[in-house]
């Protein structure tokens, strides 16, 4: 489905499109009545400029071939040139945005030197999502898989930096940055061993598993431990023992969950407890309708986009956070109900009643390609804010999330679950163009490297009896 011209606002009906307070002011509210307004004007310039491209569908303007002083010269068109889109994806823009931050960052990202193997992946990720089929460029690869493994603990595992201790977020951006690589030889290099080590000495006896070593528990720690088990294929019984209990424990009374039982639920939060739960093939442990029901809530009416907790404001990073959740609960919810083994005809029919057809698809989109692109290339939070590496890699992701619909089938090669797009079902909003990639809903890689990378160690499996006595 392409959804070209239609938005789901006019010009009328923005008019009365603001949220209210109740006459009661807040911060929040004030906060909030900031961005809607903020939002409302990208929404108001791209029906205008929609308006004008339909009258005038062979230029920019209907009166002159050259543009004003202040204008984008990125954008700017002559007078036999098509108007662009209103709602384009800027494609190569934010590819000059990534390349040029593979060679520079800005100094606001010093804050993130513990974090680099995470910088790695966020430019590695959104570049293979906006590349039109062609790999990533080799020595782009080559200075990926060289810095990374530099980050190898000896101890196992990988840390945010050279001689840092290992991290279980560090290892997985690591290991999936990594798998970006698409290079065996690349992959060999992993120590499987050691890093099965370094995932058990982080588990903890209640199923849960501090972040490092002497460090916090964190429900993302165990979403990143089983994810790169998962890719390596160093998955146990003793690692996975008891998961499934602090995971359920960290559901809120919402629906939600958290980073450790009893605490506030967060839209990164959940996304890493299902998925994880889906891992271990125990996802019917959580209560699947009250998840449903927080993630739906989560997307804001006017904006369209996301937010990660009640009475936040919209940020585009919840695109993937919160917008990813969904394809995982139609898995859930499928498996819970055993219809992955359904026919085609019986997955039609049965298409209306999914959770990823409870959310606003193309809402998603127009927040995203009217309100998160910055003009300088990168993707941004929401209108007003400045690019950065995370922003541009889950809002591309959460884009992608909300363009492809996918069936769980039966696996056979020991993912747990594997997930297919359904051939013929995507939801692009704006030129075709803008059409990017499929993505792993379990790993935030585009599913090829969860297959190749699997399906590489599957091949080689260690002996992890050997390693249960070290």
């Amino acid at each position: 489905m392409n959804l070209d011209t239609d938005f789901r606002f006019n010009l009328t009906s923005l008019a009365g499109a603001f949220s209210t307070d109740d006459d009661h002011t807040t911060g929040s509210s004030l906060a909030q009545e900031d961005v809607e307004s903020d939002v409302l004007a990208a929404y108001k310039r791209a029906l205008i400029q929609s308006a004008v491209r339909s009258r005038h569908p062979s230029s920019s303007s209907p009166t002159s071939s050259t543009p004003p002083n202040d204008a984008d010269p990125a954008t700017a068109t002559g007078a036999n040139e098509p108007a662009p889109h209103p709602l384009t994806l800027r494609r190569d823009r934010h590819s000059s945005y990534l390349t040029r931050a593979t060679t520079s960052l800005s100094s606001s990202m010093t804050s993130l030197s513990a974090s680099r193997p995470w910088i790695v992946y966020w430019l590695l990720h959104a570049t293979d999502l906006l590349s039109r089929g062609d790999p990533l460029p080799e020595p782009l690869r080559l200075r990926a898989a060289t810095t990374v493994l530099r980050f190898q603990h000896p101890s196992g595992g990988f840390g945010g930096g050279v001689g840092q201790r290992p991290h279980l977020a560090a290892t997985y951006a690591a290991v999936h940055a990594l798998g970006l690589t698409r290079d065996t030889h690349v992959w060999e290099r992993v120590d499987r061993a050691g890093m099965y080590r370094f995932l058990m000495r982080c588990k903890q006896p209640d199923g849960s598993f501090v972040v490092c070593e002497g460090g916090e528990v964190d429900l993302r720690g165990t979403y990143c431990a089983l994810t790169v088990a998962r890719l390596l294929n160093i998955v146990t019984p003793e690692l996975t023992d008891k998961c499934i209990d602090f995971i359920a424990r960290c559901q809120s009374h919402d629906g939600g969950l958290a980073a450790i039982p009893h605490s506030e639920a967060h839209g990164g939060y959940t996304f890493c407890g299902l998925a994880a739960a889906l891992v271990l093939g125990q996802a019917h442990m959580l209560d699947l309708d009250a998840l449903l029901g927080w993630c739906i809530r989560r997307q804001m009416p006017l904006e369209g986009g996301f937010q990660g907790r009640p009475n936040k404001l919209v940020d585009g990073c919840y695109s993937w956070w919160v917008g990813g959740v969904f394809e995982l609960l139609d898995a859930a919810f499928t498996l819970r109900d055993g219809r992955q083994g359904s026919s085609k005809q019986e997955r039609d029919t049965e298409a209306s009643l999914r959770p990823s057809m409870a959310w606003n698809r193309q809402a998603l989109q127009e927040y995203i390609l009217l309100a998160c692109q910055s003009d300088r290339g990168g993707l941004i939070d929401k209108p007003g804010k400045y690019p950065d590496p995370y922003h541009t890699c889950y809002v591309l992701s959460g884009l992608a999330a909300a363009q492809y619909a996918y069936d769980v089938v039966a696996d056979d090669q020991g993912l747990g679950v594997r997930f297919v797009s359904r051939e013929g079902e995507v939801c692009v909003v704006g030129p075709v163009d803008n059409l990017l990639h499929p993505v792993d809903p379990i790993h935030n890689v585009r599913p090829d490297v969860v297959e190749e990378m699997g399906g590489l160690f599957r091949k080689r499996p260690l002996d992890l009896e050997t390693l249960k006595g070290e």
